[in-house]
C-alpha cells in the first residue's frame, strides 16, 4: 500500500514539473529598454522636388499650317528656332499658322456687315419718310374731318383723306419693321465678324508670361489642329519645394514660416523660402500632409525636377522630448494605422498605444507612455497581446 501512495506522488511530482518545464519552454525572451529623454540638436530633414512656379500648355484653337516660328539670337551668331531651354518674354509670339484663309473670312463678314449697315441707314431713312407723310396725312385728315362735321367737304374727300392717313400710318409700321430687321442683320453680320477676326487672331500663339520654354511639339509646316499642345512653358521666376509631413508634424508648420533649403547640385548654398501651401487633407496612400516651399529663383539657379533637402525644427531648441527605440514601436493589433509598445506585466507581454512624432537617429519621439517605463526592445514584433515572455539580459 505504501509503495502505491509514493508511486503516486512520483507521478504527480513528474507532471508538474513537465508542466512548469512547458510554460518555461513557450515564454517567448525579449529584452527591455527604459524610456527616456532626448533634446534634439537638428531638426527632421525631408527630401523634396522641385517644381515651377506655374506652368501652362499653349494649344491652338483652329486649324492651320504652322509657317511661323519665333527666332533667337544665337551665341555664335545669327539666330535660331526658339527651342527647349530658351527664355521667352511676357507677350512674345511663338508661332502661327497661316493666315490667309482666316483673312479672306473677316474680309466676308466685314463686307456683308457694311451691306447690313447700308441697309439699316436706308431703312432708317425710309421711316424718316414715312412718318413726315403719315403727319402731313394725319393733319390733312384733321382738317378734312373738320369740314365735314361742318357740312363744308363731302363725304368722299372726307374718306379719301382718312384712308390716306391709314395708309401712311401702315407705311411707318412696315418702315419700322425693316429698320428692326436690318438692325438684326447687323448685329448678326457684326457676331460674324467678331468670330472671323478671333479666329485669325487665334492663329498665333504667344507667351503669357515670361517663361522658359519646357516643350516644343511644332515645326514650320506642321498641320496644327485645335487643342494639339505646341509648347509647354514654365515660370521659374520662384519654384516651390513640395514634399510630404506626418500629422504630428503638420501641426507644428504655418504659412509664411521661413525654411531653408539645399540640393546636391549647389551643395554649399542655402536658398531661403517659406511655407506657401499647408494641405487640409492627408493623402489617402501615404497619410502624409503635402507641404508648399515657395524659394525666389532670380538667377534661375533652381529648376524643375531638381532633389532638395529641408530640416525642418519643430521642437524648440534646448526643449526635451520622450524617445523609444526604433525596434520598440508595433502596430497596434486592433488598428494598423496605430501604433503601440509592449511592456512586461506579471509575465505578460502588454501593448501600450502610443503617438509617433520625429525621428532622432534610431529613436523616434513619443507620447502616451512615461519616462522611465520599460518597454521591449528586441522581440517586440514577436509577441501578442497576452503572450507569455521571458525578459533576458
Amino acid at each position: 500500500m505504501r509503495s502505491v501512495i509514493w508511486l503516486s506522488l512520483v507521478v504527480v511530482l513528474c507532471s508538474c514539473n513537465r508542466q512548469k518545464s512547458d510554460t518555461e519552454k513557450s515564454a517567448i525572451p525579449v529584452r527591455l529598454t527604459p524610456i527616456e529623454t532626448y533634446t534634439p540638436t537638428a531638426g527632421e530633414k525631408y527630401s523634396a522636388s522641385i517644381t515651377p512656379k506655374r506652368q501652362v500648355n499653349l494649344s491652338f484653337k483652329v486649324n492651320g499650317f504652322v509657317d511661323f516660328l519665333y527666332q533667337l539670337p544665337s551665341a555664335r551668331g545669327g539666330h535660331h528656332t526658339v527651342d527647349i531651354g530658351d527664355v521667352v518674354n511676357q507677350g512674345t509670339v511663338l508661332a502661327h499658322l497661316r493666315t490667309k484663309d482666316y483673312q479672306l473670312q473677316v474680309s466676308q463678314a466685314s463686307g456683308q456687315m457694311q451691306q447690313a449697315r447700308d441697309s439699316q441707314q436706308t431703312a432708317r431713312a425710309q421711316l424718316d419718310q414715312a412718318e413726315a407723310a403719315a403727319l402731313d396725312a394725319q393733319q390733312n385728315f384733321d382738317r378734312a374731318e373738320a369740314l365735314f362735321r361742318d357740312k363744308s367737304l363731302t363725304k368722299s374727300d372726307y374718306d379719301s383723306a382718312k384712308a390716306n392717313r391709314d395708309s401712311t400710318r401702315a407705311q411707318v409700321e412696315a418702315a419700322k419693321s425693316q429698320v428692326q430687321a436690318s438692325g438684326a442683320a447687323l448685329t448678326t453680320s457684326q457676331a460674324a465678324v467678331g468670330t472671323a477676326s478671333l479666329a485669325l487672331h487665334d492663329t498665333s500663339l504667344a507667351a503669357p508670361f515670361t517663361a522658359v520654354i519646357v516643350q516644343r511639339a511644332v515645326e514650320l509646316g506642321t498641320l496644327a489642329g485645335p487643342g494639339m499642345v505646341a509648347f509647354v512653358l514654365a515660370d521659374i521666376s520662384s519654384v516651390k519645394a513640395t514634399f510630404g509631413v506626418s500629422d504630428l508634424t503638420v501641426s507644428g508648420l504655418k504659412t509664411g514660416w521661413p525654411l531653408s533649403v539645399y540640393t546636391e547640385a549647389f551643395p554649399s548654398r542655402q536658398f531661403r523660402g517659406h511655407v506657401s501651401a499647408i494641405a487640409a487633407v492627408a493623402d489617402s496612400s501615404t497619410r502624409s500632409f503635402q507641404v508648399e516651399v515657395t524659394i525666389p529663383n532670380e538667377h534661375a539657379l533652381l529648376r524643375p525636377g531638381m532633389i532638395a533637402s529641408l530640416d525642418i525644427q519643430t521642437v524648440p531648441k534646448g526643449s526635451s522630448v520622450t524617445v523609444a527605440p526604433l525596434s520598440a514601436i508595433v502596430p497596434q493589433a486592433q488598428n494598423s494605422s496605430r501604433f503601440a509598445v509592449v511592456v512586461v506585466e506579471d509575465g505578460m507581454a502588454r501593448h501600450r498605444p502610443v503617438s509617433l512624432g520625429e525621428t532622432y537617429g534610431d529613436v523616434i519621439a513619443i507620447s502616451g507612455i512615461s519616462r522611465g517605463a520599460k518597454v521591449v526592445s528586441s522581440g517586440a514584433s514577436f509577441v501578442r497581446d497576452g503572450d507569455a515572455v521571458k525578459v533576458i539580459p
